[in-house]
């Protein structure tokens, strides 16, 4: 009997795997279909497929993270922020979600806040430092400081 339990577990354990690489999958095709459809102006197909895809794949922190893209494309600064938000929180190196989320703070006159998520974005990624550095200049002209 307990062999028996031990197998039905191993095999719970796997088809759980299964199911969740199966769950990527999808998820990844609708990130990709919906990059196609915003960069062809289709904000909308495009964010309904990305809803779409964050209820497939909640725990998908880049299907989030595109998702508050498309928000931030359709003029939606609080939705992107919350959006953003929840990228992080699955995945708290994710810089490209740190990025929205200063660009979605900017947008709305709050540049401390647009400031601190720049700079945990400069951390997670070097390879933007150059375009964080040329935000966190204009910040620093807008408010009247030197350096960052």
């Amino acid at each position: 009997m307990g062999r028996l339990l031990i197998y039905l577990l191993t095999i719970s354990l796997s088809l759980c795997g299964l199911t969740s690489a199966m769950a990527q999958e999808p998820v990844e095709g609708l990130i990709a279909d919906a990059r196609l459809l915003s960069e062809s102006g289709k904000l909308s197909e495009a964010h309904a497929i990305l809803t779409k895809a964050v209820e497939t794949d909640p725990q998908s922190s880049l299907a989030h993270t595109r998702l508050g893209g498309v928000e931030l494309l359709q003029r939606n600064y609080q939705s992107g922020i919350k959006r953003f938000q929840q990228a992080i929180m699955l995945d708290g190196k994710n810089a490209d979600a740190f990025v929205g989320l200063a660009v979605a703070y900017l947008h709305l006159g709050r540049y401390a806040l647009a400031r601190e998520a720049l700079k945990e974005a400069e951390q997670l990624g070097p390879s933007k430092q150059q375009d964080i550095d040329k935000v966190l200049a204009w910040l620093d002209q807008r408010s009247g400081k030197h350096g960052h």
